[in-house]
């Protein structure tokens, strides 16, 4: 009977049923699945970016730590070096008390006999105690005192380093917030510029600048009229001393062919001749005057044309 209920066809269908639930279940809806693996994605992201900050953050006090072990390392080997010459010289006392106290001994056995030598070794004994336990209670009363010394001024050594870091992170926080409004004032100006030009909105500043292009494109024309205006010059001013020189290499051989061919007779030839050579030295060198003159001219006018050129 158990069997049979087991192989029933309601049994079969419960079975396949819940496969299908299963199923279901673990299939489920693609775009749920989804959005979970993206939010354990993010999660897993921002959990390794809190791990990684808190590993930061351990390396830091780490470091710190052990700076601190070493500016501690550094005092107690200070203490030490400091409580070194007062344990040089306590020894260097006792030392030298003993050096007396058995010389004074010898000296007592010489003079007294064995009792007196027995009671004064022990009175001298007990007065040694004493002083090697007052010796010891201030030198660990110096040492002590020693030590708060240096612990004071290393825990104000700290609290001024930690003053000062403390100003200091101030001071980058502040640049820090300046530098924050400044870039937020960058992005609008040039959110502005960009958006202004494209809803027709021209501002004061390209007012401004289109002024400014103007007035230079006006002096620009004006220095380039006044280029071509003194190359022209310049042409001109060439030409004439080619046509001066010209003519000086035309007159000069006919000037003297003539003088030459004349050959008149006065009265006083020689003053004539002289007068005629002075006349002609004066023509020349006249005429070879203008035309160094006009060569530098020509020259400070080339030299204009090209600094405005360069202009």
């Amino acid at each position: 009977m158990e069997s049979a209920a087991l192989l029933s066809p309601s049994s079969d269908e419960r079975l396949w049923i819940n496969l299908r639930d299963r199923v279901d279940d673990i299939l489920g809806d693609p775009k749920l699945n989804r959005s979970t693996c993206d939010a354990e994605f993010k999660r897993g992201k921002r959990f390794m970016e809190d791990s990684m900050l808190l590993i930061k953050g351990l390396d830091s006090v780490s470091s710190s730590l052990s700076q601190l072990t070493d500016v501690l390392g550094a005092a107690q080997q200070g203490l030490n070096d400091l409580a070194k010459p007062s344990l040089r010289k306590s020894q260097k006392r006792e030392s030298k008390r003993t050096i007396d106290e058995e010389e004074e001994q010898r000296k007592a056995k010489k003079r007294c006999g064995p009792n007196v030598v027995q009671e004064l070794e022990d009175s001298k004994e007990e007065a040694n105690l004493k002083e090697n336990l007052e010796d010891k209670q201030n030198s660990i009363d110096v040492t002590k005192n020693v030590n708060l010394d240096k612990a004071k001024n290393l825990a104000m050594s700290m609290v001024s380093k930690g003053a000062s870091l403390a100003k200091e992170l101030k001071m980058i926080r502040a640049e820090l917030n300046f530098m924050q409004e400044r870039c937020t004032l960058l992005e609008e100006e040039n959110r502005r510029l960009r958006d202004g030009p494209g809803k027709g909105a021209m501002p004061d500043e390209d007012d401004l600048v289109r002024l400014q292009l103007e007035a230079l494109l006006a002096e620009k024309s004006r220095l380039a009229n006044e280029n071509a205006n003194l190359r022209r010059e310049n042409q001109c001013l060439h030409q004439l001393v080619e046509y001066h020189q010209l003519t000086l290499e035309n007159l000069t051989p006919s000037y003297e062919e003539e003088i030459n061919g004349l050959q008149l007779d006065f009265s006083s030839p020689d003053r004539r001749a002289d007068s005629e050579s002075d006349d002609h030295e004066n023509l020349n060198a006249g005429e070879l005057s203008d035309i160094s003159n006009a060569k530098t001219n020509l020259t400070s006018l080339d030299k204009q044309s090209n600094v405005q050129e360069n202009i």
